[in-house]
């Protein structure tokens, strides 16, 4: 008899297989480990399903939890963790290797006094090496000093944003809440989107903020393995169920974001907070999107710091602050809000849409100025579309800004103010200064000038210094060409012709 021992190390099973050929041998092996797969493959799926529950249960007992999950967390800013900490990591040039790189001989006395040209030779290489060496080092103190400089730049800013927010400022206060609530950690999956603005007068704090419509709200409680079909099934919560869990974790939310903003707000600047909780879908029965405003609140700091959130019930709760809601939460019925933020501004005014025939414009220096206006704020709302809105102004004596953008981002983001103009020629440097003026006095983050023509050097010197961005005819052509818009842009005076 031939034998041999088999094993599969993932169902731990081993046999002592037995023939009286070869041939009869493989065979015996080949239809036992078939069984063995086979027995293995349903192994999985049943762990698979066992594992896949978990992680869905876990899930769902991570949504029950959204208001008692925050509750033991410092959700202030850490200032100390916003600056710059990133030390210089270039090594300083020393001479020594500059004269191992070119290849210095060592300096030798007598030979050098017998052959002259080995001395010169040797002398040549060594003020090689020091050259290199000078070069090597004032480069280095270029990249060290402009590395500190940024750095030292970078915490100024961090300085000035935390004392603006310690005395009160308008959009310090917006910048820091912003960065506290996009700190909070939610479930994953959960997607956080939301605006807000403070209200200096009245001392309030205005949230508008984007609840999970109940397709996005975890619905699944079991992957059930089928043994007789193979196969691994869902099982959903009941819809009574469900319902009262969506509307709990809509609840929840809501407080949770009261109390995360009222928790870290140590200088004591709030003292109400107004919470609109909109939800965005698709009407199934039309295939049009909709946005639906379920929620309103306004809640006073102290009665709300108060409450022991440890052990409220989040809609009873919601209902003793006086909170508005059109019936149970998940009909998404639309409520009127208790107050709103207001972005609007009378300056603003409707973009039209000049990008749809910018092919069949023949040269962008040549354009109508009202013309090109539209199309730099057209072209900015392109670049800005999935991160902040861009809308263009009625003109006026003061500053002459033609479109402003607001970024919501905690970091990068702020007011950026766009200034467009249609030159022939050479920007003058008044036209710069001028921006500069107007983004101090709209406290905005920076200023953007497009035009049709260049800038010269003292420009593009000043606009470095202060945060202003220059873009012309050049970068514009190549910029609306990202946006797949085939144009030119040559101008009659100047020295630049771009296509």
């Amino acid at each position: 008899m031939i034998q041999r021992k088999i094993t599969n190390h993932y169902l731990n099973e081993s046999k002592l297989m037995k023939a009286k050929t070869e041939y009869e041998l493989e065979l015996k092996i080949k239809k036992q480990k078939q069984q063995w797969q086979e027995k293995e493959q349903l192994l999985r799926m049943k762990i698979d399903a066992k594992n896949e529950t978990d992680h869905v249960l876990g899930l769902i007992q991570n949504y029950r939890n959204l208001l008692l999950g925050s509750l033991d967390i410092n959700h202030a800013i850490g200032w100390d963790m916003l600056y710059d900490k990133k030390e210089f990591n270039l090594t300083e040039p020393i001479l020594e290797d500059f004269i191992n790189e070119v290849g210095v001989p060592k300096e030798e006395v007598f030979i050098e006094l017998i052959f002259s040209s080995v001395k010169k030779k040797r002398e040549e290489k060594l003020k090689e090496a020091e050259r290199l060496f000078q070069e090597a080092s004032i480069e280095f103190l270029y990249e060290k000093n402009r590395f500190y400089n940024e750095q030292k730049e970078k915490d100024t800013q961090v300085d000035n944003f935390r004392k603006g927010f310690e005395k009160g400022n308008k959009e310090p206060i917006e910048k820091y809440f912003t960065m506290v609530l996009n700190n909070s950690s939610y479930p994953k999956g959960f997607i956080k989107e939301f605006s807000l603005g403070f209200d200096q007068q009245n001392k309030n704090l205005i949230i508008e903020y984007s609840v999970p419509h109940p397709d996005n709200i975890p619905n699944i409680i079991e992957y059930r393995f089928i043994q007789a079909r193979q196969e691994i099934e869902k099982k959903f919560m009941k819809k009574a169920d469900f319902q009262e869990f969506y509307n709990d974790v809509i609840y929840q939310i809501t407080l949770r974001t009261i109390y995360e903003c009222f928790i870290s707000d140590y200088p004591h600047h709030l003292d109400t907070i107004v919470f609109n909780g909109w939800v965005h879908g698709i009407d199934t029965s039309t295939g049009i999107d909709f946005s639906s405003r379920i929620i309103s609140i306004l809640v006073n700091y102290e009665e709300f710091m108060s409450l022991n959130l440890q052990r409220v019930v989040a809609k009873d709760c919601f209902r003793k602050l006086k909170g508005q809601s059109a019936g149970p939460l998940y009909h998404l019925s639309p409520v009127k809000p208790i107050l709103e933020l207001m972005k609007d501004d009378e300056r603003f005014i409707e973009t039209r849409d000049v990008l749809a025939e910018i092919n069949s414009i023949p040269n962008l220096a040549e354009m109508e100025w009202d013309d090109f206006e539209h199309l730099v704020t057209n072209l900015f709302s392109l670049y800005f579309k999935e991160i902040g809105e861009v809308k263009i102004t009625r003109k006026s004596r003061e500053g002459g800004i033609d479109g402003v953008i607001f970024d919501p981002d905690p970091i990068r983001g702020g007011k950026y103010l766009i200034q467009a103009k249609r030159y022939n020629d050479i920007v003058p440097p008044a036209a710069v200064r001028e921006l500069n003026g107007a983004k101090d006095h709209e406290k905005a983050t920076r200023g953007i000038l497009i035009t049709t023509g260049y800038f010269g050097p003292d420009s593009l010197t000043f606009a470095t210094e202060n945060n202003i961005t220059l873009i012309d005819g050049n970068r514009l052509v190549y910029m609306l060409n990202e946006h797949g818009y085939q144009v030119r842009c040559e101008i009659k005076n100047g020295r630049k012709k771009s296509s």
